[in-house]
């Protein structure tokens, strides 16, 4: 069975003094776009607040994309790459990597790690269970969010507070939960994941998923049960359900029972609590960069416009088609598929 991956990798993107993005973040993808515009006019994007979060913090999380690869090996030669070029345009600002803010309580600002996964049409529904089985345990090894409004929280806010996730529905196709199978590529894509900026973390957890993707058995997923424990997890983390189905998950593939104890979410708790969310957030920019946090530079009110003028304007087009497809599409067959 041919199997594929790609990763949608979101991060905020701060600046000097600044615990929240501004629409700053336009400028550092622009400057991404117009050294490489033929890749990153379709492979990144960007999000914004919905609703009443916007009087929080109207910028959200911008995005990354890799191309679509048939080894977890190649694929993270890939996303170390989109992260180089990334990282020097955004010199100059602080890359977090993180599900959620720390100083907000706003559900509709968040990132995630979305990977897309392509089997074979006859295969998809039997995958589809078998990720689904296995997600929380890939779920929690991913989790970093701790902080929402100043406190802490547990495990992951942005997976417990959802807004473009959640609990899982009878239809697969329904755009926004935890898992699903996408109505423009005909990928099944994995939603619920926070950013994982530890290469070796995100290299473990995606070969795990590659693994239950590539078994060739079906377990009986239970979609009520799975969304019964949801609330447990995605709060407080390992916990007996979790250790249950992670011991199961090791006939499959070797997945590190350290990764779910020992969550960056934990860790960044940690930091936060004894130090502060700004040393939290120096801590986790340093990790993605794969070095010491650059310089910041403040806020400049002149490249809010260059950015909205040379990226967001460019893109609407794009934007307009790929949220047409994503919503009213039909549902293509994977073996017909080729590009994301």
């Amino acid at each position: 069975m041919q199997i594929t991956l790609g990763v949608e990798e979101e991060v905020f993107v701060l600046e000097k003094g600044r615990l929240t993005p501004t629409l700053q973040s336009l400028d550092y993808m622009r400057r991404l776009l117009w050294k490489n515009p033929k890749r990153y006019a379709t492979c990144s994007a960007s999000n914004f607040s919905r609703g009443p979060d916007a009087k929080q913090c109207r910028m959200s999380s911008v995005e990354i994309t890799t191309g679509i690869h048939t080894s977890v090996s190649s694929l993270m030669d890939d996303l170390k790459k989109r992260r180089e070029e990334f990282g020097k345009a955004t010199e100059g600002a602080m890359v977090v990597p993180v599900g959620s803010l720390f100083t907000l309580s706003s559900p509709s600002n968040t990132s995630g790690l979305h990977v897309h996964v392509g089997v074979p049409t006859k295969h998809r529904q039997r995958v589809f269970d078998n990720i689904a089985y296995f997600m929380p345990v890939l779920a929690v090894a991913s989790a970093s969010s701790p902080y929402a409004d100043g406190e802490y929280y547990g495990m992951s806010y942005r997976m417990a507070r959802p807004h473009a996730l959640g609990p899982l529905k009878e239809d697969n196709e329904y755009r926004f939960q935890d898992l699903i199978i996408t109505k423009r590529l005909g990928t099944i894509e994995v939603r619920v994941l926070d950013p994982m900026p530890e290469i070796d973390r995100m290299e473990a957890v995606l070969s795990a998923l590659y693994a239950i993707v590539a078994y060739d058995g079906h377990f009986k997923f239970d979609r009520e049960e799975y969304n019964r424990e949801r609330k447990a997890w995605t709060q407080f983390g390992l916990n007996d359900w979790v250790r249950e189905r992670h011991a199961e998950l090791l006939k499959i593939c070797p997945l590190d029972i350290s990764l779910l104890d020992n969550t960056l979410s934990k860790q960044l708790a940690s930091i936060a609590h004894e130090s502060s969310i700004e040393d939290a957030y120096q801590m986790v920019d340093a990790i993605w960069r794969g070095q010491e946090s650059v310089c910041w530079k403040p806020f400049s009110p002149v490249r809010l416009i260059t950015g909205l003028a040379g990226y967001y304007a460019l893109r609407l087009p794009y934007m307009a088609y790929k949220g047409y497809k994503e919503w009213k599409g039909k549902t293509p067959s994977i073996d017909d598929r080729t590009k994301r």
